[in-house]
């Protein structure tokens, strides 16, 4: 699983565990998100919608509706291949572009774990050498993500992972809206006073404001959008400090047969590393299409056809 949607499934949890039970819409949303109906035409029934201001479902509820999803969806992406460009910047202070890298993978699923095969580096194939040990990664990758060892202690570590996270984060403001007529959670968050983070990665999230909705049928996240509102100090600040101000937005995307595929990762900021070195970057990553596939440890994903391209999300 990439950074980014490690980051994207530990926030949803913590929402689950500390979603509020009765929390109802505010004003502004209904303002902006109100359902307007439509009489019925002689013979028709009107379409029945969904009450906006209805009591939000429970944490409780919500938590199993995102346990059971992520299990059931798991297995279902594993029918999928996509293609990915993933494009990293680094700019001046005025966001000048001063370097750019890009690179294009294929995206699959084995028994949950994302794999992403490398294909071109800054639009250039790789070489038969370089697709020959690519190859041989990838077949590794599987192999590990099939082990029945490997997959408990993988899944141990991400449950303990969302564990100790499921107190950085406080969410407040629990509205319901529509999202393409789904009806989606929404809420605001922010970082718990209460919580004392142990480690870098518990003090990144800590430090992060935003918002976040979620699908309400299914408990799939569709949009996290955060920001960092404290530097970010590693190793005390001596190796690197990543200020505020730095953020990140991850969108998913529900596929006609109802599999959701995370199609836009993005974020920009600036870091201080060592002593001298001031990097300012940003980076996207973007599906540009998805279809059907099969994948096996003995050839791999199989050869791309023609896709359908996926239309552009803006945050």
């Amino acid at each position: 699983m990439t950074p980014l949607r490690t980051f994207a499934l530990t926030t949803l949890l913590c929402l689950c565990a500390c979603a509020p039970a009765q929390t109802r819409i505010s004003s502004s949303s209904k303002h902006m998100d109100a359902v307007h109906s439509h009489p019925a035409t002689s013979g028709q029934t009107a379409p029945t919608q969904p009450d906006l201001s209805a009591p939000l479902p429970s944490a409780s509820v919500i938590r199993q509706r995102v346990l059971d999803g992520l299990h059931a969806m798991q297995a279902e992406q594993e029918r999928y291949i996509c293609r990915i460009t993933s494009t990293a910047e680094r700019t001046d202070a005025q966001g000048n572009i001063l370097k750019t890298h890009t690179r294009t993978f294929d995206m699959f699923y084995v028994n949950g774990r994302e794999i992403d095969q490398l294909i071109a580096k800054n639009g250039v194939p790789l070489d038969a050498s370089a697709q020959k040990k690519e190859f041989e990664r990838v077949q590794k990758a599987i192999a590990d993500d099939s082990n029945a060892a490997s997959l408990a202690k993988q899944q141990s570590e991400d449950e303990h992972q969302v564990d100790t996270m499921l107190h950085a984060l406080r969410y407040t403001n629990g509205h319901r809206i529509l999202r393409n007529g789904r009806t989606t959670l929404a809420y605001d968050l922010s970082g718990d006073p209460s919580f004392h983070p142990k480690n870098l990665q518990e003090n990144f999230l800590h430090h992060m404001t935003g918002t976040m909705e979620v699908d309400e049928a299914t408990g799939q996240f569709v949009d996290v959008n955060a920001h960092l509102d404290h530097d970010v100090k590693i190793g005390g600040g001596l190796v690197a400090n990543v200020h505020k101000g730095f953020w990140m937005h991850v969108h998913q995307t529900r596929q006609s047969d109802g599999v959701w595929i995370n199609n836009l990762s993005e974020g920009q900021g600036d870091a201080r590393a060592a002593l001298f070195f001031h990097p300012y970057f940003r980076f996207r990553q973007t599906v540009d299409s998805c279809h059907l596939t099969n994948v096996t440890t003995e050839t791999g994903p199989a050869a791309p056809t023609q896709p359908s391209t996926f239309p552009h999300t803006t945050p």
